[in-house]
């Protein structure tokens, strides 16, 4: 009995020992179990704070809550951009993106909201009011409840490459190009970029061509050949001139631009196409030209006064159909005469085209005097001139003689062409920096054939005209010279039976005008 009562006590011992021993096994088991645990949430805290660090240094990253609000901008998004801090956290996303990507914006918004991912291209406004091109890319946060809490977007701004890739494009566009391209600058003169077609002419790289000044080129051989013009591309962004070259003898038409590289740096672009045959041939032509017209002038003006000594009957009474045919042989003299001065007029307007002095010109009284000198040819044609507006005091640079010169072929076009009993009504408006001079009639309107040649020489509209009044086709080619050599343009509007207006803008003077009148023009 007490053999078997030790016994149940030693297994009693022992199964107590047994469960000690299991029981600090599985609390160190735990133990274990908790440390791993606590490992691997280090871990992948670790792993996250490092995801977090790479993706705060690879970009420009914001972070917006469910409502698009800024909660945190990392430094580069700072430096990129030009923001402080204090000036983005709190404001909506949408504030920074430009007007025409608003509806953008709101897209990604909602493509967000459902948890998707969005990549894209969108612009970001900078800190000074530019516009930086950014590759984008936004991804959603959501909570265990599948609910969107925030976004994440990281950007890179490729402005720089895209401008890259656009000047690839153009230089290589540039290239292709069978007229010299050169881009220069105009402080200094020195080149910039030559296109293929210019290096090759010049038997160039682009590394000796770049740094070398224009002057060393074969297109200008002076400075005073582009000094003048690159004051006029300052003041107006383009310029078209012809450049006869010491270095080579050939003829350029020259023509410029400026392009803005920064807000304060400028460079002007320009395209050279030799011209030499087509000069020496107009030169030629006009020179040919001149010779007949002065040679016609003088016994046309003879037979003229023949003529009209007949006409007149100085000679003696004429049987009445002598006198019809007289009269129809005077007639055409006259129509030979005017001819021969338009073309003189049209020659003397390319010869002077750059020796026009100009000087402040007050455009009310210009109008005044050329409704008061050409009422007389109106009034035979039954057309009244007038000025609808009564217009104010407008000054520009010009010449009085040649914008009388021009009212008066437009006017006179104007009223051969308006029905009897119309007006043909003349006034000057300013437009922002332009002063803009109409000429406006109620005829048939241009006919569509003829318009894409109107101001070119001797074309002529297949219309009847007041009067029987016949014109040369030079008219508007006169004119047309006659503006530009004012620094101006001319176009028109035309409609069918509704009548044609002529518009001539020209740059508003901005320096002094005579006393008295500064006021008015600067209004």
């Amino acid at each position: 009995m007490v053999e078997l009562l030790n016994i149940s006590t030693a297994a009693t011992t022992l199964l107590v020992v047994v469960i000690v021993i299991l029981s600090g096994a599985a609390i160190r088991r735990k133990d274990k179990i908790t440390d791993l645990a606590k490992q691997q949430l280090h871990e992948t805290e670790l792993e996250v704070a490092f995801q977090r660090k790479a993706l705060f240094e690879s970009g420009a990253v914001s972070v917006t809550d469910e409502e698009g609000k800024i909660v945190d901008v990392n430094s580069k998004f700072l430096d990129t951009f030009g923001y402080q801090r204090d000036a983005l956290i709190g404001r909506h996303i949408s504030e920074f993106y430009p007007e025409n990507e608003q509806t953008l914006s709101r897209e990604i918004r909602a493509k967000t909201r459902d948890g998707r991912i969005w990549s894209g291209e969108t612009h970001l406004l900078r800190a000074d009011g530019s516009t930086a091109l950014t590759h984008n890319t936004v991804v959603p946060f959501l909570d265990g409840n599948n609910r969107h809490i925030k976004n994440l977007a990281i950007r890179t701004d490729i402005s720089k490459q895209k401008i890259r890739d656009n000047q690839k494009l153009v230089t290589s566009a540039f290239d292709k190009m069978t007229d010299a391209v050169v881009l220069f600058d105009p402080n200094n003169f020195t080149i910039i970029y030559m296109n293929a077609f210019a290096l090759a002419e010049h038997g160039w790289s682009a590394d000796e061509a770049y740094g070398t000044s224009l002057w060393k080129t074969r297109y200008v051989s002076k400075p005073t050949d582009m000094n003048e013009k690159c004051k006029s591309i300052n003041e107006n962004g383009k310029c078209t001139a012809r450049i006869e070259s010491e270095t080579n003898g050939k003829v350029y038409d020259a023509h410029s631009y400026r392009v803005t590289v920064s807000s304060d740096t400028h460079r002007i672009l320009t395209m050279f196409r030799e011209v030499t045959q087509s000069v020496e041939l107009e030169r030629e032509r006009n020179r040919l030209i001149s010779i007949i017209t002065h040679e016609l002038r003088t016994p046309l003006t003879s037979i003229k006064g023949a003529l009209g000594l007949l006409d007149s009957c100085a000679m003696g009474p004429m049987p009445a159909e002598a006198k019809n045919l007289v009269g129809i042989a005077l007639r055409n003299s006259d129509r030979m005469l005017d001819l021969i001065a338009q073309i003189l007029e049209a020659e003397k307007a390319e010869h002077d085209a750059g020796n026009i002095p100009l000087e402040p010109v007050n455009l009310a009284e210009v109008i005044r005097s050329a409704i008061s000198a050409n009422q007389g040819y109106g009034t035979e044609l039954g057309i009244t001139f007038r000025d609808p507006c009564d217009t104010p005091d407008l000054w520009v640079n010009g010449n009085e003689r040649v914008f009388q010169q021009v009212l008066a072929n437009l006017m006179s076009n104007a009223a051969k062409f308006s029905p009897s009993g119309s007006t043909v009504d003349i006034w000057a408006e300013r437009q922002k920096d332009k002063i803009v001079l109409h000429v406006r009639d109620q005829g048939k309107g241009i006919p569509s054939a003829i318009q894409p040649h109107l101001f070119s020489r001797f074309v002529k509209a297949n219309q009847e005209v007041r009067g029987n009044v016949h014109g040369s086709g030079l008219g508007l080619s006169i004119v047309k010279s006659q503006v530009e050599r004012l620094n101006g343009s001319i176009d028109y509007e035309t409609a069918e039976n509704v009548g044609t207006c002529f518009r001539i803008a020209l740059p508003r003077l901005q320096g002094a005008q005579p006393m008295g009148n500064a006021l008015q023009a600067s209004a």
